[in-house]
């Protein structure tokens, strides 16, 4: 899954849709956090399941840059962090470390089986396919594996390999707000179906790595297309 923002009810029915055991693994691209009411119960929920893996998407780390410099504060709450903001303050200064020592250490991507899981995209040099899957992910920084876009509609197919992304929902995509699924193109996956966004008609879609399955839960129907301009 990815980009649940907030979105803790819609996390757990996916959870049961799913039938989601203590047998199976969750990977989370990214963004639990913003937008949403209920970010750090999400938080919770996956610090306390060993099976459930977060990678850091770009929500989580205008966190952890609003920690080390308060100047970031404005980017953060005009991408919906005052919702999470106000969570962590509850919960005062002690909670508010901790979080910042899990949210820092969090992986920048995984690789699962043939499976590359990361929260934006990845950037191929022109010589990407001389170098190894290490050597791709090496030249990676953190801006481009949590920010970038510059792939899409121009997705380039690493042999042997998936990769899994979100951060971008579908439907900007598309520029449709109709019928949204995970768009597949040259191998790559875009799983964000725009949860939190009514607006769209945002779906939290989840992806089965084994087989592609997908699975979808709708938020509400919107009737009307909607014109989509991008989203943080």
């Amino acid at each position: 899954m990815s980009d649940i923002h907030g979105c803790y009810e819609k996390f757990i029915k996916m959870l049961n849709l799913i039938n989601f055991s203590d047998k199976d693994e969750l990977y989370v691209i990214g963004d639990i956090f913003d937008r949403g009411n209920k970010p750090l119960d999400i938080f919770d929920y996956i610090r306390n399941h060993n099976n459930i893996h977060l990678i850091k998407g770009n929500h989580e780390n205008m966190y952890e840059n609003f920690y080390k410099n308060k100047i970031y504060g404005v980017t953060w709450f005009m991408n919906g962090g005052q919702r999470t903001y106000i969570e962590i303050m509850k919960r005062g200064a002690a909670f508010n470390d901790s979080l910042y020592d899990y949210i820092a250490n969090l992986p920048l991507y995984e690789i699962v089986d043939n499976n590359i899981l990361v929260h934006a995209g990845i950037k191929l040099p022109v010589e990407y396919k001389k170098l190894s899957i290490k050597e791709i992910m090496d030249i990676q920084d953190e801006e481009t594996i949590l920010w970038y876009r510059g792939g899409i509609d121009h997705e380039e197919k690493i042999e042997g390999y998936n990769i899994i992304c979100g951060h971008t929902p579908v439907q900007i995509i598309n520029n449709s707000s109709e019928n949204a699924k995970i768009l597949k193109a040259n191998d790559t996956y875009y799983i964000d179906c725009g949860c939190v966004f009514t607006q769209i008609d945002g779906k939290l879609a989840c992806l089965r790595l084994e087989d592609k399955e997908e699975f979808y839960l709708s938020l509400i129907h919107i009737s009307e297309p909607t014109r989509l301009a991008l989203i943080s």
